[in-house]
């Protein structure tokens, strides 16, 4: 299972020739994903040893059904070259090659075991280096003490410059400036709603309708009077929503112009005090 998990994690972000030739492989195309393995290696033959480990497993389990164990022994070899101690999957393979993959491997083990050591070696050397760091930074850092000064990186998003009811200011760090747009926006719309709902409530009631002859009603359906009170509203509807889309458009233009993409604050950890820094960062 492990191995299984192992080959998928690597399919991610394998070359595209290894990818084809594993589909190859499992459908049994055998020649074709050889021929995928031969020119990736051609291509690049300097893989990195998790994909040249796969590139050689493909080869050669492709060849040993193709019917040439000699290149499939050369394949394996160089598969253990890399990782000396590999071991084909029982569950995935057929048993006739992993039995052949073993004879190759306990054939080439005099000169597997010196290679296994030095990659033990060079194992413990990464390991020990990587203590030596660790010490280093930790003895750098119970010298230096804790740090002075603490950043806190906030980033602002650019969508809310376009946002009304005055999010853009907000984040710019300008809430009163943001407050009065706001409660414009929502006061004008709320006047806009209200004189559509009172228009449509006197275009629609039908007792106030007229026909032509009656005193006042010179063009119906429409007394003079209604005709009139509608037309104010209709002043008040679109004044409030100029109102509103103004307030929107400045407030759209105000933010764009104090708009800082990438804020920094230096705090202090004993929190005597901050310092912010701006950054234009695209």
């Amino acid at each position: 299972m492990i191995h299984v998990q192992v080959l998928v994690l690597l399919a991610l972000a394998a070359p595209p020739e290894l990818k084809r030739a594993r589909d190859r492989l499992e459908f049994g195309a055998w020649a074709d994903a050889a021929g995928a393995i031969r020119q990736l290696l051609a291509k690049s033959p300097q893989l990195p040893d998790a994909d040249a480990v796969d590139a050689y497993r493909i080869l050669g389990i492709a060849e040993y059904n193709l019917g040439d164990q000699d290149q499939s022994r050369s394949a394996f070899v160089n598969l253990l070259a890399r990782d000396p101690d590999y071991a084909l999957d029982p569950f995935l393979v057929p048993p006739a090659i992993v039995e052949f993959f073993d004879r190759v491997k306990r054939e080439n083990e005099p000169s597997l075991g010196p290679l296994r050591a030095r990659k033990r070696e060079a194992k413990e050397q990464e390991r020990l280096a990587e203590e030596a760091r660790r010490k280093l930074l930790a003895e750098e850092q119970a010298r230096a003490g804790p740090p002075t000064k603490v950043i806190r990186v906030q980033e602002r998003l650019y969508i809310i410059n376009w946002m009304p009811l005055g999010a853009g200011q907000f984040q710019n760090g300008q809430p009163s400036k943001g407050t009065a747009i706001a409660a414009g926006q929502v006061g004008a719309a709320l006047v806009n709603l209200s004189a559509i709902l009172l228009h449509n409530q006197i275009a629609t009631d039908r007792l106030r309708s007229c026909v032509s002859g009656q005193p006042g009603c010179s063009r119906p359906p429409y007394s003079d009077s209604d005709r009139q009170l509608l037309r104010g509203i209709d002043i008040v509807k679109y004044s409030s929503a100029a109102v509103f889309w103004g307030l929107y458009a400045w407030g759209v233009w105000d933010a764009h112009r104090n708009y800082i993409p990438v804020v920094e604050t230096e705090i202090a950890p004993g929190g005597g005090g901050a310092t912010l820094r701006l950054q234009w960062s695209f």
